[in-house]
Formats: structure tokens, sequence, C-alpha cells
């Protein structure tokens, strides 16, 4: 795994120690080697590069690197599982390769065949090639967007590129000022969803997209799309017959993640997803698999021996590490990593998790994608109960719905029967697509707007999840629902934290569940045979009945979170009151002060858990003082 950064413009030569400095902003994303190619003239050109080396690590494989006829020119980041097939390919038509690289058989794609290249690669990846005949310039993003690609325009329509955000506000020409559509989503979500980030002169490259740059115009073009609830391709199967395509498939997609020149081992949290993968090494792999789990003092968060369990099975190589919070230790570095503000606390287990396999392993085997591709969250469950809640009349609905709510004690224990009510009933009077959004929404859209000194201009946030499926012949249904979730929530939070986190401790995580012929055919599977009555995940246990220990497949969904609600009244409050003073709030000048502590005061009584929305607001001040009060100082 690897960063890259990149510009191409008509104005002036390419600055080579400005290059560089963006680049070795990413130093973590690749501390095995570095390069940068520059070509100033009429147009100016310049590529830089830091490598993990993953596939053969010899200098051969350095980057940026060109084709023999020196026309295009590739900076990547990821990695091309099947490129072996298409190297033995290339080879039989006469092309000399000079490296053992995933790299050099994806430029050579391009050579062959442009753009309909991108439907060849498979795995995760973002990368960019400049065509110096045609004075052309592509970047790419891998289809479920597991591999982060930013870019930034310029009034005189030249093109900056990198795989982070802090790369390109070192080139100090970006607009750094926030987007406050951005942060109004933000605050609703605890992460910045769609091709927008939190400041307003970068923008993300979407998921399964292209961007081509030629004489100071861009254009952005779709090359893949996910197919949830399209009448194409429908699978015809019994449910039996899935659930042995499925295991199928799913096997051949981790052998392709074992392909590695360094060593391997995968996170194991006890959930079905990662007991799934510890079962599919352990039949592929030589030797023991290396597993690694997370801990905690807190009963109720705590999963590991689950963990214990699913190890124990295949007789696993187990590393356990009890997690304390220790903010001053983690944030920093969390912070930095992420760019821009990031408020699933979960991101603070798996930086533990990526350090203690990093002790061990450079790369690592992961579960993510598994619950958005067999809808295995609770609010694909709130789902089917909104359906039914819906048929009970409306006024004992409204009746029932205040006298519950007002009856429900505030717990921080994790997703505590009355947090999990009051969401549901918040939302599920809604239209379908709204509910699943209201399910999702950590900050209601009416206290974001009374909060902020100024909302009047700004758009709601179900917006987004309303364009995902409106285009679907029935918006209301489960295979909606997922869409949704692969279109926003999977690329902008899930894969947010796996890349960045697994990047700062310079760990390669790669998501066998996200291989695009397995989400294809999951995709193509109706609805109940994944959400089978109220039984989550239905065809994946089915498919894993006779190879995951049964306690495992019958468990409750747990999820990778912290006690976050309980930190914030302990060990983190100091830090909470740090940056949440009136003066600082002031400072910002985003939130009104008075709100701000009227929700740290009813947590702290303990009459509301607010602890989602002030941790969202403490990582927005801590990305401020990182990226914004930091660079201007």
């Amino acid at each position: 795994m690897c960063g890259f950064v990149g510009y191409v413009g008509e104005t002036a030569p390419v600055d080579r120690t400005r290059l560089i400095a963006m680049r070795d902003r990413m130093t973590h994303r690749g501390p095995d080697d570095a390069g940068v190619l520059i070509r100033n003239g009429n147009l100016s050109v310049g590529l830089a590069h830091r490598r993990l080396s993953i596939l053969d690590t010899r200098s051969v494989g350095q980057q940026p690197m060109s084709t023999q006829n020196d026309r295009f020119h590739i900076v990547y980041n990821g990695e091309f599982y099947s490129f072996m097939t298409e190297r033995n390919r290339l080879k039989k038509m006469g092309y000399g390769f000079q490296s053992r690289t995933d790299t050099e058989v994806i430029l050579a794609l391009f050579a062959e065949s442009g753009v309909a290249c991108f439907d060849r690669i498979d795995g995760m990846f973002g990368f960019a090639i400049w065509d110096s005949l045609e004075q052309e310039l592509t970047l790419v993003r891998d289809r479920l967007g597991i591999k982060p690609v930013f870019y930034s325009t310029t009034a005189t329509g030249s093109l900056l590129f990198a795989s982070e955000v802090k790369a390109l506000l070192e080139s100090k020409c970006i607009d750094d000022s926030i987007n406050l559509q951005a942060h109004h989503d933000y605050l609703g979500l605890n992460y910045v969803p769609g091709d927008q980030t939190m400041v307003n002169g970068i923008r993300k490259l979407p998921p399964g997209h292209y961007l081509t740059w030629k004489a100071g115009r861009i254009s952005i073009k779709r090359y893949w799309s996910q197919t949830f609830g399209t009448d194409q391709d429908v699978y015809q199967g019994n449910f039996e017959t899935a659930a042995e395509d499925i295991m199928s498939c799913f096997d051949a997609a981790v052998e392709r993640r074992l392909v590695s020149d360094v060593p391997l081992g995968m996170f194991l949290s006890g959930g079905i997803d990662s007991s799934a993968i510890l079962n599919s090494m352990s039949r592929l792999h030589s030797g023991p698999v290396k597993a690694f789990t997370i801990a905690f003092e807190e009963a109720s968060y705590d999963e590991s021996n689950f963990a214990r369990v699913a190890a124990g099975s295949v007789g696993a190589d187990h590393h356990i590490e009890l997690v304390k919070p220790d903010p001053d230790t983690v944030l920093a570095p969390l912070i930095q990593s992420l760019d821009e503000p990031y408020a699933d606390s979960s991101v603070i287990p798996l930086w533990y998790l990526c350090r203690l396999a990093k002790r061990h392993v450079t790369v690592a085997l992961g579960g993510d994608g598994g619950d958005e591709l067999f809808a295995g969250y609770r609010t694909h469950y709130a789902w089917k109960l909104a359906r039914l809640w819906k048929r009970v009349p409306k006024p004992i609905r409204i009746n029932l719905a205040n006298r519950v709510v007002g009856l429900l004690p505030t717990s921080h224990k994790k997703m505590s029967f009355d947090l999990k009510a009051r969401a549901f009933i918040r939302a599920a009077s809604r239209p379908a697509i709204d509910a699943h959004y209201g399910f999702k929404e950590f900050m209601p859209e009416s206290v974001r707007r009374a909060m902020l000194d100024s909302s009047d201009e700004l758009d709601e946030t179900v917006r987004l999840f309303r364009r995902a499926t409106e285009s679907m012949s029935q918006p209301g249904s489960l295979d909606a629902i997922l869409a949704a979730d692969f279109e926003i929530y999977l690329p902008d939070d899930i894969l947010v934290k796996v890349d960045r986190i697994s990047m700062l401790h310079s760990l390669e995580a790669r998501v066998p569940f996200l291989d695009h012929r397995l989400v294809e055919l999951a995709a193509k599977m109706p609805g109940h045979y994944k959400l089978k009555g109220l039984k989550t995940k239905a065809v994946l246990k089915q498919a894993l009945k006779n190879r995951v220990p049964g306690q495992l497949l019958k468990r409750r969904k747990a999820g990778f979170n912290v006690p976050m609600a309980q930190w914030l009244s302990g060990p983190l409050q100091p830090l909470m009151m740090d940056l949440l003073d009136t003066q600082s709030v002031s400072r910002v000048g985003l939130w009104r002060t008075d709100d701000v502590q009227s929700l740290i005061s009813s947590h702290l009584n303990r009459s509301e858990d607010n602890s989602r929305s002030l941790w969202a607001m403490m990582c927005f001040m801590l990305f401020n003082q990182e990226y914004r009060e930091g660079r201007a100082a």
C-alpha cells in the first residue's frame, strides 16, 4: 500500500521542493521508498509517490513508473489481486516486464486499452496515469471506494490530486475554509458523506469513477455500479444453493488476498465476518493463522471471549491486547491520520488493533463489508420492525411513542435499550429511506439547525440517502437500504477508518467481503435471503453453519465500539471540557455556546446520553486545531 500526489497545469513549472513536501506528509503510507517525476514545459506535470513494499520489494518496483517508450507514467496505491493472470496474458503477446509488481501490469493494461482496462482490474486501488503523447491525465478509484483519491482544481484550470487531504493542504494553494454543508452533514452522521470534504477546496473522487484532465478541463465518469434492487440478472437459485455459491465465491476472494511477499495475518473480533475469514484462511494458509484481537475492561463492550472461541476452533496464533483510554497517546496521531473530522468511535480500538498487528505482520485481512452486503446491522433489523410499526394506527403510535420515550431511563452502556428505542421511535414512522437515515442520525436535523449560527442555506442531510435510491423501482425495499449503505456509509465511514488507521501504522488492510465478484453475486440475491424474518445475515449464516462454531453464529451483533459515554464522564472529561469550553467554541464561530454547554451538562448529569454528539464536536475541534489553526500559526 502506498500514497501518491500529483499536479498538472499550464500556468507555472512544478515546484520540486513543494511537491516532495506534499508527498512526505504521507510517509506513513509508504515508509519503504519514495520517488518523484517532474516534466516542466508548456505543460507542467509532477508525480510523487511513497511506497509500502508488499509485492516484489526490490527497487525495480519504485514509482513513479513509466512504460519503456516513456509515454505513460503511473503513481499507484493499492492491490491488483489477479495481476498475474493479466501479466501472463500480456507476456504471451510479447510484453516484456521489468518487475513482478502489479503496478507494471496496470501500466501495461492502460497502454493496451485505456480506461476500458478498469474492468479487468480487481482489488482496491487509486492511481493516476499521465499520457505524455495525448497530454492527458487519468485519475481512478476502485469500485467500492476502499482506497481514497482526493483532488482540487484551480481557477486557471490546474489539477492537484493525492491519496490524503493533508498532502493537498501542504500545497498552500487550497481554499481551506470550512465547507458548511459538509460540517452540517458531519454533525448528523459523525462522518463527512458524499464527494465533499470538510474544506471547500478539496473533493473526493467517488468510488467506481474516473476523472480525466485535458487542456485545463476535467470530466468525471462512472465505470462500475453496484446493482442492489435492479431487475437485471436476478439470482435464480434457492436459499441452500445461494449459501453454497456465497461460500465458494468467498473462499476464492480470501485466497486472492493471501498473495504477499511479506508477513500476513487477520483482525479477529469474534463476530461472524471475521470468524468466516479466519476459517477460510486456515484452510488456505500454510501454518497457524496470526489473529489479532482487542479486549475492553467494560464487559458490555468486550468480545474477546468470542474471539478466543473462533481462534481455538482452528488453532490460530492468537494475540490479544487490553484497551484503556489514553488520549495523550492516541488522539493526536488519530486526528493527524484522518485528515478531516471523523467521529466513529470504533476508530480508537482499530488504532490499537492495527498497532498490535503491525508488531507481527505487514498485511492483515478484515471483515469489513459483510454487514452491508448481507444485512447485518441493527438498522436493517429496524427496517423490518418499522414496517410492522407502521401498521399500528397513527394516533396510537404517537401516544405510545411519547409515553415510552418519557419513561426510558438514560444508560451509558453500549447500544443501551433507551438509545435504540429513542432512535427507532423518532424515525420509524417516516418513509423507509428517511427512516433508515433516521436510525443512523446522531444529532437530529432540528438540533443541528438550532445550534448552528447560520443554517438557513443548508440542505437536509437525508437528501443523500434519497438520492442514492431515487432511481430504484422499489425505494422502500431492503435492497434500497443496502444500496444506500454501499453508496454512503461504507465508503465514507467504514472504509475511511480502515484505510487511514491501517496506513497510519504502515499496515495494509485487505477486505475480502468487498471482492466485486462477491458483491455482484450477493446483490443479485433477494432481500429475504439476507434478512429472513428477523434473522440478519441469514444466507451467510447458512453458508457458515458447518465451518464456524454455532455459538458465534447465534450471538447478537455487537459492533466494534468503545464506552464513549462512560469515558466522557471519566478519563476523557478534562479533554472534553478543554476542547468545548466557551472561549474555544466562540473562537471557531460555528456553534452557539449555550447549546454546547447544555449538551455537556445534560450528559454529565446523566439526563441524556449526548456522547456521540459531544465526541463529534471534540473531533471537529481537534481537526480545526491540527489543520487550520495549526497551519495558520
